[in-house]
């Protein structure tokens, strides 16, 4: 067994040393008060940097700008006796007041982010400013004026850019968010209204130029009448009317007068599109409280779509007018295909939407009648939501039988007719067999529309799956195997 070590005994303090230990702390004390309690010399503080003031007015006694761009063109603008800002001579077109509204509060009580250094023997072209990215003439009520210039991007934590002010050798940065308002070319100034469809009103959508397509919407959904007739997907035209919605431009560069619209692909565009909006019946209040309604009759939209600009835009015309558009906002038009539009999932038919089912294929065939009844709860009462709303059930009925069938059988078989899926597109040169029955065939029917999926030999693996008399794709023969037996 081990021993266990004894602790060492700690050895106390010598009088003398105690003695001496309370008078350093003694000293220490009154040492501290009279630091606490003597005159503060300035010179003790720390220093802190002035901030430096730029443009000490306010933006509101700014009577005149001119915005001078290294890569553009300059633009002079003044404000009128309105109060509003105007391009010189040119009163009679407005300009963007969030632009303008922008660049006035930019000026006011301008402040630099940092005093970076003297530039007297500095070649002024390392920083952007020589010539300088833009130039700024600023002019005020009482005639004063001032020159700003905004070079290049400085390397900073936050974003900011070189500037210099004119009379002034310092070169100084910037923050970024005073800088972004002078960046816009002079098409940007120009006032607008933004393009505001409402695709739930859309009746129809025509397409011509580098793709042709026509879009008509029915009470089943969106079909192509153009260049073949076939089911769109439900996905992908939901996420062409919210593109739709969602179009806007950049800058408007004047009416079709204005501008020379060969040089911008414009008399011959790339795309041609027309939407069609459905007659409808609008209604509202009055400030009175009066209800009243009107109704819209069928009106047509236009827009061209043009040449690149060169900058990830393109250059278009909506209802007579010219504008730039980025490709982020206008460029899924130039890639928009109709195989991307194609239905590829044709037995879609919700089952509340159903109203029959028919199938044949070889020796297997049935018809399935599809109701909705009220459901019943347990107490014998027709079953409700929490609005109050009645809930359904779906009951089936096979045709030759008189009762109902088990629906949940027929939904299973249903949802596996729902798996249906091509295997790939056909080539364009495949042609139907003449005097060909098809081999298997699915109908479905609502209260609007009739599907007729129709299944022709392509070769050994696969059917031609033909949808309302036209075949897109081919599917593999296989999978008619996996929906029987019928229910």
């Amino acid at each position: 067994m081990e021993k266990v070590p004894k602790k060492k005994a700690r050895k106390g303090i010598k009088k003398g040393a105690a003695l001496g230990l309370l008078l350093a702390a003694v000293l220490g004390c009154c040492a501290g008060i009279f630091w606490l309690n003597r005159p503060i010399d300035p010179v003790d503080l720390p220093q802190v940097t002035p901030a430096t003031i730029l443009l000490s007015r306010d933006g509101g006694e700014i009577t005149a700008l001119a915005i001078a761009p290294r890569d553009g063109k300059a633009y002079p603008m003044t404000q009128g006796a309105d109060g509003n800002f105007y391009l010189l001579g040119k009163t009679d077109i407005p300009l963007r007041s969030d632009v303008i509204s922008e660049m006035l509060y930019a000026l006011t009580d301008l402040e630099a982010a940092h005093t970076v250094m003297d530039t007297q023997d500095a070649d002024l072209s390392h920083f952007g400013l020589n010539p300088a990215q833009v130039e700024i003439t600023i002019t005020y009520s009482d005639g004063e004026k001032k020159k700003l210039l905004i070079g290049d991007q400085a390397p900073a934590e936050e974003e900011e850019y070189y500037c210099m002010l004119e009379g002034d050798s310092n070169l100084y940065t910037l923050l970024a968010p005073f800088c972004d308002p002078f960046f816009h070319d002079v098409e940007y100034m120009r006032a607008f209204e933004q393009p505001q469809l409402d695709a739930s009103l859309l009746d129809r959508i025509d397409i011509s130029g580098n793709l042709t397509l026509g879009l008509q919407y029915t009470p089943a959904g969106w079909y192509l009448d153009a260049p073949v007739n076939y089911p769109v997907s439900t996905l992908q035209s939901e996420a062409l009317l919210a593109r739709i919605e969602a179009m806007a431009f950049e800058a408007c560069l004047g009416s079709s007068q204005e501008v020379d619209l060969k040089e911008l692909g414009l008399m011959q565009p790339a795309l041609k599109i027309i939407f069609t909006q459905a007659p409808t019946r609008i209604s509202g209040v009055t400030v009175t409280g009066e209800t009243v309604s009107w109704e819209e009759a069928e009106k047509q939209y236009t827009l061209l779509i043009g040449h690149e600009t060169g900058k990830s835009g393109v250059y278009l015309m909506w209802e007579g007018m010219v504008y730039k558009a980025s490709n982020f906002l206008l460029g899924f038009w130039k890639e928009l295909t109709m195989e991307q539009l194609l239905l590829r999932t044709p037995v879609n038919f919700l089952t509340h939407q159903l109203s029959s089912v028919s199938f044949r294929y070889r020796n297997h065939q049935a018809q399935y009648q599809v109701f909705l009844v009220e459901s019943i709860t347990e107490n014998n009462e027709i079953a409700t939501d929490e609005y109050g709303a009645i809930l359904y059930d779906v009951a089936v009925k096979k045709a030759g039988e008189a009762d109902y069938m088990d629906a949940e059988a027929f939904l299973n078989w249903y949802t596996l007719l729902a798996g249906l899926n091509p295997a790939g597109m056909l080539p364009k040169e495949w042609e139907k067999p003449i005097g060909i029955q098809a081999e298997g065939e699915i109908i479905l029917k609502n209260d609007h529309l009739t599907r007729a999926i129709s299944f022709y030999p392509y070769d050994a693996l696969y059917y031609a799956m033909e949808i309302d008399g036209t075949a897109v794709y081919y599917m593999e023969k296989s999978w008619l195997e996996t929906v029987l037996p019928l229910p």
